[in-house]
């Protein structure tokens, strides 16, 4: 038996009604990523902070005698801001800790997206106090940004979750290197 096309209309309506409710239950919550890397927390934190310069991150925060170091980095154009008055930060958070009970160092990176909810660029709506800041989810740059800080400080056994315990998939893992590994970009001129 063949069902008719207002049927089907409706069934592609109700599962495309039903994708959008489930994609708005996605968590907001920050990233995590944690991988072992080379002995020595102090390293872990020298190589994370040199990782978050090198890849364009204004340094606001941190501790080298706990391990951690905050950067944030502006995602969004002139555009967005002139229109909107938001303008969107990648933020990551980089924790270097050694584990007493294996011996091993690990470094963990937790990937958030802040929209700094100011005025628009010309002054519109200068009247208003400031909106502060919202936190949102990471974006997908800023996901593989705290993967390449990992990967660049030599990390192994790389795995994620998400703040509320869900595993995230990740493209795989480095092998462990007694060197600090450094990405490599090969480019093919034609």
């Amino acid at each position: 038996m063949e069902a008719s096309s207002g049927t089907r209309s409706a069934l592609r309506l109700a599962v495309l009604l039903a994708a959008l409710a489930s994609s708005a239950c996605a968590s907001a919550a920050p990233v995590s990523f944690v991988g072992t890397v080379p002995p020595g927390k102090d390293a872990a934190f020298e190589c994370a902070n040199a990782q978050l310069n090198m890849m364009g991150y204004t340094i606001e925060d941190g501790n080298e005698g706990v391990g951690y170091v905050r950067g944030r980095k502006q995602t969004s154009g002139l555009g967005v801001q002139v229109f909107t008055g938001d303008t969107y930060h990648d933020v990551l958070t980089a924790s270097a800790f050694d584990n007493p009970a294996t011996g091993k160092t690990h470094l963990r990176v937790v990937a958030t997206r802040i929209i700094d909810e100011d005025a628009s660029l010309f002054g519109l709506g200068d009247d208003e106090p400031e909106r502060g800041e919202d936190t949102t989810v990471p974006s997908e740059t800023g996901k593989a940004d705290a993967r390449m800080l990992l990967m660049s400080c030599g990390a192994s056994d790389i795995s994620g979750l998400d703040r509320g315990g869900n595993a995230l998939a990740l493209e795989g893992t480095m092998p462990r290197s007694p060197t600090r590994a450094s990405p490599t970009v090969t480019t093919d001129i034609d």
